[in-house]
């Protein structure tokens, strides 16, 4: 009988974005007879619903930012201190774990700097790429993004660390920019069964935001970042109410320019026809009141919650940066994302061709990616 992998899962935070829903999503379904499975997050916690669902479940999950962490609000000494020890926390888990396998989400260079040379060459290294490489590696340049593309060259070439891509585009660039062959793409899959509109109640659901019958629901699930454009997504909203009085915009999720944008609604006067919320551990249930879903981002690596909004059956309309690989059903509408407002609501209304599907959702099922997964780090 295989010994059981020890696998830590590495990751900045475990805050409600795709990549972390990913994580979660892997810990809660791999085989814990295969897997024991650790989730380290680098940041503190943050009362997120990925949090609350892996503490359900009775997943492990260590916060090390947690540490010092009311001193280092108040003490510039106590913030390099807190730093250090987060490291040496870091290393002396993975040590006394003796762990085979260390994965590691979003930018991680700095990370595994914590670890000595002969503790990296007795584990498996792997580094899912959540987005386009541009966002995270420059060969030639000397700042962060230089740093992480030196980083990664280095455990690559001496310790084999192994890229994961989401797409085979991704993959070929991955292979040119490092000049390797450890890239491998599995998909960012999702839990098909919880993604069937037939068994939610959406009546009761809209009962409870407050939304009318018969009221046009337009969504969007996402942190609210500069990458996920939501002031391009409430200019369309407010163009589309001028034709269509009886709709609202759903917006689900946290992040740096919620305020913000929360500011432009009110300043817009749509403060009752604009929905904001956060931290939410029900979004199939949120998708199947939508009628339409929106995704204009400035760019995408693989958006896991496209994938989702199409196993809803939802009519989803995205920007021309999204890649075309996500699109699994024939309901994907495509615009440009420097269009004006009029070509997003003529693909909202259905009045423009969908995409043909690169792809079938079953290929997305988050059991197939885990059972690679668990090849991989055997």
């Amino acid at each position: 009988m295989n010994k059981k992998k020890k696998v830590v899962q590495l990751i900045t935070s475990m805050a409600d974005g795709g990549a972390e829903t990913l994580v979660k999503d892997y810990a809660m379904l791999e085989d814990r007879n295969q897997v024991d499975m650790i989730i380290v997050s680098w940041c503190e916690k943050l009362g997120s619903a990925n949090e609350r669902l892996l503490k359900e479940a009775g997943v492990r999950v260590v916060y090390l930012g947690e540490i010092y962490r009311d001193k280092a609000e108040k003490s510039i000494f106590y913030k390099v201190v807190r730093r250090v020890r987060k490291y040496t926390e870091f290393r002396k888990l993975i040590m006394e774990e003796n762990v085979d396998v260390i994965h590691v989400h979003l930018r991680f260079g700095r990370y595994l700097k914590a670890l000595p040379s002969d503790v990296l060459k007795k584990i498996k290294l792997f580094y899912t790429l959540h987005n386009e490489p541009g966002k995270y590696f420059d060969a030639s340049g000397s700042g962060k993004k230089g740093f992480e593309y030196k980083e990664a060259k280095r455990l690559i070439d001496k310790y084999g660390l192994t890229v994961i891509t989401l797409h085979k585009q991704m993959e070929d660039e991955v292979r040119r920019l490092f000049d390797t062959d450890n890239v491998i793409t599995i998909n960012n899959g999702i839990n098909l069964e919880r993604f069937d509109r037939s068994k939610y109640d959406s009546k009761s659901i809209q009962n409870e935001l407050g939304i009318e019958e018969d009221t046009k629901v337009i969504g969007h699930v996402g942190s609210f970042t500069y990458q996920k454009n939501h002031e391009k997504l409430i200019g369309i909203f407010e163009e589309y109410l001028k034709e269509h009085e009886n709709s609202v915009l759903l917006l689900v999720g946290k992040g740096v320019e919620k305020q913000q944008m929360i500011d432009l609604v009110k300043g817009k006067g749509l403060d009752e026809k604009v929905i904001f919320l956060e931290n939410r551990s029900d979004v199939p249930e949120l998708m199947s009141i939508m009628d339409v879903f929106v995704l204009p981002s400035r760019w995408e690596g693989f958006p896991v919650v496209l994938i989702e909004a199409q196993a809803m059956g939802l009519r989803c309309v995205i920007s021309d940066k999204v890649t075309k690989d996500a699109i699994l059903s024939d309901r994907v509408c495509v615009v440009g994302l420097e269009d004006e407002s009029a070509g997003w609501i003529e693909a909202i209304e259905e009045h423009k061709e969908p995409e043909e599907p690169h792809g079938t959702l079953e290929e997305f099922d988050i059991r197939r990616s885990i059972e690679k997964l668990t090849e991989l780090y055997s």
